[in-house]
């Protein structure tokens, strides 16, 4: 494909940064777990270091560094406005309940388990088992206990849920 054809942001190669911000309800704290705002301070960090160092700038007249240079920048102002945002949550005290940041181990109808921890809208990343605390799944487990087995509607149709167990990180 011609590069004319391309966006800056498909070039990006920072996998550590959201790509896609969703919008929170109206009047929502911007919550987020303590593993996951370290993950984003430690980008952001890296993304500084190379500006600092100057890395990907190479020769400043050619086309490549600059274009290279304008996503560097985009990429710090991203993370900078995103760790801004954020509140760090407390694990809260009832630990046998699901809330904001538990790991929730699920057992479906057909035995299969998983395991979720539920997270901050930009630190979500279901391919790792993290879900955003706004998700349809992350609604339906919270505040459950262990043993609590709830319906849930996938894409794939309703579905017997049950939670196999609760945990909170202590980092």
């Amino acid at each position: 494909m011609s590069k004319a054809f391309t966006r800056e942001s498909d070039e990006n190669d920072e996998e550590d940064i959201p790509s896609v911000r969703f919008q929170l309800p109206p009047g929502t704290k911007n919550y987020i777990t303590k593993e996951g705002a370290d993950r984003l301070r430690e980008s952001l960090n890296k993304l500084l270091d190379r500006r600092r160092l100057g890395i990907n700038v190479g020769n400043e007249t050619a086309p490549e560094a600059k274009a290279e240079q304008r996503r560097l920048e985009s990429a710090i102002r991203k993370l900078q406005s995103i760790l801004d945002s954020v509140v760090v949550a407390e694990i809260p005290d009832d630990q046998d309940k699901v809330a904001f940041g538990a790991s929730v181990v699920v057992r479906h109808g057909n035995g299969e388990q998983e395991d979720y921890q539920i997270v901050g809208v930009d630190e979500s990343d279901p391919a790792q088992g993290r879900i955003s605390w706004i998700s349809p799944l992350a609604r339906a487990l919270l505040s459950r206990r262990m043993g609590d087995k709830l319906r849930f509607r996938s894409p794939a149709g309703d579905e017997e849920l049950e939670i196999v167990s609760v945990r909170y990180s202590r980092e």
